[in-house]
């Protein structure tokens, strides 16, 4: 019944949507062409939070119990490829990017769809995964996520957008698809680069298991992912610098777009939903600014994450603060650990090495000084009461939902471990309200030496763009 019902709808919305074109113009084609894109983005983006047993983090032996799902996870690989390509084929017009999404995408989604009864398997599995494993949730509510109509409804919905919008979209450039023989090797790096940035983070572990090599602090995983990151800057700085400013824009487009796909891939992976899992730990936020100060074309975002985002992320990278239980290198979590850090970390950079924004200035400190403190005030008080409701709520089953440590500095062991000697500043200094607790040492000197690293770097970057502030002066 599903598939009578979705193909006749299929049908039914790409002869209506042909036939207003026919009438009306190219306009209504556009018109129809975007919002099944934004439909198929939003669905995609609420699909991040539901219940979805593939999507979760295993262990060896639940991933052997689970059959051969190595197939399984290349159709979804190859899916969300679209994820990527799509919006930019659709708002950008971009010639290549349009024919990955006709040559490429639209087979994926088609394939997609014969998986029905793969995909509906997972969601139905109760996996307690999603917004399942908020506890404030009603139980009602949790069951109708499971629900198999429910599932296929929404399934089916999310399929009906892709694909009308990508059959619309094949359909519109039908006569520009022909690759001309100086195009293809763009096109084949091009879609080797897009297809390997949209990895889903659940996918290696389905591929490969979860693999002996474990990555450690300084271990030479850790030294060869450090060392890569460099490599993957200067190669692609080297490629694009020449190029037109829109394959540098696009370059980082692509990149902060799937940033965001996959760090949102984490709600669902997570075992509970809590307000630790907010994006609010400076590179979970950066997943999110990347994509706004390009979307916006925002100076002032831009300066935090070149700065504040940036330091974070190179904090992070070098402290590699991996749960020991999680450090197989195609686990979900070193994955997604990996994939987010060095995104938020690259895009920026790339934004300053490939001039998509003007060089900074002076009143760039105030950007992003005032965005710091802003931000730091605002997880201080979260922490400080989330914390504080934390203790409030011990032994009650939803106690685990408050906690946070936002910038490390709320949990005494966490930040002895990470940095080793902050165990006196938690002890000696410590001002009780009740229940809530705030840590001033600790919590004034992480502010202080955050801010004074971010001014380094700042001045830093002043000086190497230099010459290039002086060029810019003098065509104005």
């Amino acid at each position: 019944m599903f598939y009578l019902i979705f193909a006749l709808s299929f049908i039914l919305a790409t002869f209506l949507s042909l036939w207003f074109a026919r009438r009306k113009g190219t306009d209504l084609l556009d018109k129809i062409i975007k919002i099944s894109t934004v439909a198929f983005i939003v669905f995609s983006l609420v699909d991040d939070f539901l219940p979805d047993l593939f999507m979760c983090a295993h262990s060896a032996d639940f991933l052997e119990t689970m059959g051969s799902t190595g197939f399984h996870a290349m159709v979804r690989w190859f899916s969300l490829v679209c994820f990527v390509v799509l919006p930019i084929a659709v708002y950008r017009k971009n010639k290549y990017f349009e024919r990955i999404a006709s040559f490429f995408c639209l087979p994926a989604a088609i394939v997609k769809v014969i998986c029905f009864y793969q995909y509906i398997e997972y969601f139905t599995a109760n996996s307690n995964s999603g917004l399942q494993t908020v506890r404030i949730i009603p139980q009602e509510f949790k069951d109708l996520l499971v629900n198999e109509g429910f599932r296929s409804v929404f399934f089916g919905l999310t399929c009906l957008c892709q694909l009308t919008a990508l059959v619309l979209l094949t359909y519109r450039n039908r006569k520009n698809l022909a690759v001309k023989k100086n195009e293809v090797v763009n096109l084949i790096l091009i879609f080797i680069g897009v297809t390997y940035i949209s990895l889903p983070i659940y996918v290696p572990q389905h591929l490969f298991g979860l693999s002996d090599m474990l990555i450690s602090r300084f271990s030479l995983i850790h030294i060869i992912w450090m060392v890569g990151i460099v490599a993957i800057i200067a190669a692609l700085y080297f490629i694009f610098k020449n190029k037109s400013y829109e394959a540098r824009y696009l370059l980082v487009l692509a990149l902060s777009w799937a940033l965001m796909m996959q760090f949102n891939q984490m709600f669902t992976a997570s075992s509970e939903l809590n307000v630790m899992k907010l994006p609010l730990q400076l590179c979970n936020l950066g997943s999110y600014l990347a994509l706004a100060m390009l979307l916006t074309k925002n100076e002032k975002i831009y300066h935090f994450a070149l700065v504040v985002n940036v330091v974070g992320a190179v904090i992070a990278i070098v402290i590699l603060d991996i749960n020991k239980d999680f450090a197989h290198i195609t686990n979900l979590w070193t994955v997604h650990y990996i994939a987010e850090h060095t995104k938020v970390l690259v895009v920026p950079i790339f934004c300053l090495l490939l001039k998509i924004f003007k060089p900074i200035d002076l009143k760039s400190i105030k950007h992003f000084s005032i965005g710091f403190t802003v931000y730091y005030l605002f997880v201080f008080l979260l922490g400080t009461v989330s914390n504080g409701l934390y203790r409030m709520c011990e032994g009650k089953d939803i106690q685990n939902f408050f906690y946070a440590n936002h910038l490390f500095m709320f949990d005494k062991e966490i930040a002895g471990n990470l940095v080793g000697f902050t165990d006196p500043l938690f002890e000696n200094c410590v001002i009780k309200l009740g229940a809530f607790e705030i840590y001033p040492l600790v919590q004034v000197l992480v502010y202080i030496v955050f801010m004074a690293i971010c001014l380094g770097v700042y001045f830093m970057i002043y000086l190497l763009s230099k010459k290039r502030r002086n060029q810019s002066s003098e065509l104005t």
